[in-house]
């Protein structure tokens, strides 16, 4: 598997362009993009260009601004689907409601608008969904707390897994939950899910900061200690 993180906009988030094969050796492989957040789509088209990969489905991993902003536009350029959770859904288009009131000028700097455009083909995707793109499954693992449709997307790369985080499991720590939406006794829920479901030998790639592990995270990650969980 072939995987490009990107790191674009104000907040730092981690993009990714996953291809099944390996770029530029045969034909042209397809490629999935996960999370194409604000100022995301430039990185993006150099990346596919670049490795002769063609896009062939977006995956978001949750609806907050930094993570879906060029979502519709790539969307729209390369006529393939976005995924997203349905609980999600609205801030997908109406951003200020993932961020809450006052993120309005940040917006407007970064965006020029206070509203996104709709993604012609949105595709639902829930807990324990299967997302085939690309040659690669995904497997929807919905986690709320740092928003209501926050998902981790688990896949596996030559028989070990991996796991794309989002803004569930950082390294170090988790997704904010002060946030509309947030909640720290959710979160905590899903956490505990989590820390069951994924394996130790799992991969990490979040969206925000470096690659970690669950063994990492479950050793040193002071929201995954025993007594955070209990």
């Amino acid at each position: 598997m072939f995987i490009v993180p990107i790191i674009t906009g104000p907040w730092q988030t981690n993009c990714y362009v996953i291809a099944c094969g390996t770029p530029g050796v045969q034909k042209i492989q397809p490629a999935v993009i996960i999370d194409p957040g604000a100022q995301a789509a430039p990185k993006v088209r150099q990346v596919l260009a670049e490795q002769q990969l063609r896009a062939e489905s977006i995956i978001c991993t949750h609806g907050h601004f930094d993570h879906v902003a060029d979502a519709a536009t790539l969307a729209g350029e390369f006529g393939i689907p976005v995924w997203l959770h349905p609980d999600d859904r609205p801030m997908l288009t109406e951003p200020v409601l993932g961020l809450g009131p006052g993120s309005e000028p940040l917006i407007m700097q970064v965006s020029g608008s206070l509203t996104l455009p709709a993604p012609d083909d949105l595709r639902l995707m829930n807990d324990e969904d299967h997302v085939q793109a690309a040659g690669i499954d995904f497997e929807v693992i919905h986690a709320p707390g740092h928003t209501p449709g926050c998902v981790v997307l688990r896949t596996w790369v030559e028989g070990e897994p991996l796991l794309f985080s989002g803004d569930v499991v950082f390294a170090g720590s988790i997704g904010r939950v002060d946030l509309p939406g947030g909640s720290m006794d959710v979160m905590r829920q899903s956490l505990r899910r989590l820390s069951t479901l994924i394996g130790p030998q799992t991969g990490i790639l979040p969206g925000h900061g470096q690659t970690t592990s669950m063994a990492r995270e479950l050793a040193t990650n002071p929201y995954l200690s025993k007594e955070a969980l209990a």
